[in-house]
C-alpha cells in the first residue's frame, strides 16, 4: 500500500481502498474520487489529489464570510476543504482556500483511483515563466495517486487556519476574530489534477475541475 512513514491513511493502487489504523488494526475508510469536469485540453499525466471535504456542525451565528460560502454553493451543501497531500503551509493554505471559496460541483464515484491514470496529453505545456517574487514549488515525486499525509483530527485544526485566511481575504475592515468552528462530517476525495507552474495561485497545481477553467496566472 502507498503512504509511506508519513502518511495518515494508506492507499491500495491495486483495489482502490483506503486503510486508516485503528486500536483493532487497518480498516477501511470511505473515500471518492471526483471526475474530471475541465472543458479545456488537458496535457501531462493526471494525478489524484487527497483532499479532505469538511461539513461543519456549526460555525456560529450569522458569520459573514460563512453565509459568503453558502450563497455561492446554493443550492448545494457548503463544505470547507482541507488538502492532505501535502504538509507544505503554501500549498494547504492555497488550494484549500481556493476549493473552499469555490464551492466546486463535483461528480464523486465511491474509491480511490486504482492504479495509475489516463494519460489524455495533447500538447506539451509551455514552459512556465515565474512571476515576480513568486516561487515555483518543485514538480510532486509521486505517480498516479498521492498519498494522504493528513488525518481528519488534524484536518479540522488546519480548517481553522484556512477558514481565518479566507475571512482576512473576505472582509473590508478589522474586526475581532469570532466563531466557533464545530467539527461535524469529513469525507475523503481525491481530486484529479496535473502539475503546471503556471497556476502558481493553487501551488503548481491545475484542478481539472471547470471551475478552475480560467484561473491562470
Amino acid at each position: 500500500m502507498a503512504g509511506g512513514d508519513e502518511a495518515a491513511l494508506f492507499v491500495c493502487p491495486g483495489c482502490g481502498k483506503v486503510y486508516e489504523a485503528g486500536a483493532e488494526g487497518l480498516g477501511v475508510f470511505p473515500a471518492f474520487t471526483a471526475e474530471a469536469t475541465t472543458e479545456l485540453a488537458v496535457s501531462g499525466p493526471i494525478r489524484h489529489l487527497a483532499v479532505w471535504r469538511l461539513l461543519p456542525a456549526s460555525l456560529g451565528d450569522r458569520d459573514p464570510v460563512w453565509e459568503h460560502i453558502v450563497r455561492v454553493a446554493a443550492p448545494a451543501t457548503a463544505y470547507l476543504y482541507v488538502p492532505a497531500f501535502s504538509l507544505a503551509r503554501a500549498v494547504v493554505q492555497r488550494i484549500g482556500v481556493r476549493l473552499t471559496e469555490v464551492q466546486p460541483v463535483l461528480e464523486l464515484t465511491l474509491g480511490a483511483p486504482a492504479g495509475p491514470g489516463p494519460r489524455p496529453a495533447l500538447v506539451e505545456a509551455p514552459s512556465a515563466v515565474q512571476s515576480s517574487g513568486t516561487a515555483v514549488l518543485d514538480a510532486p515525486d509521486f505517480e498516479a495517486v498521492s498519498p494522504v499525509l493528513i488525518g481528519r483530527r488534524e484536518a479540522w485544526g488546519l480548517a481553522h487556519f484556512i477558514y481565518m485566511a479566507i475571512e482576512a481575504r473576505e472582509l473590508r475592515e478589522s474586526r475581532p476574530v469570532d466563531y466557533r468552528l464545530e467539527p461535524g462530517s469529513e469525507e475523503l476525495l481525491f481530486v484529479p489534477a496535473v502539475w503546471d507552474p503556471r497556476y502558481i495561485h493553487e501551488s503548481n497545481w491545475r484542478l481539472l475541475l471547470r471551475e478552475f477553467d480560467g484561473l491562470v496566472a
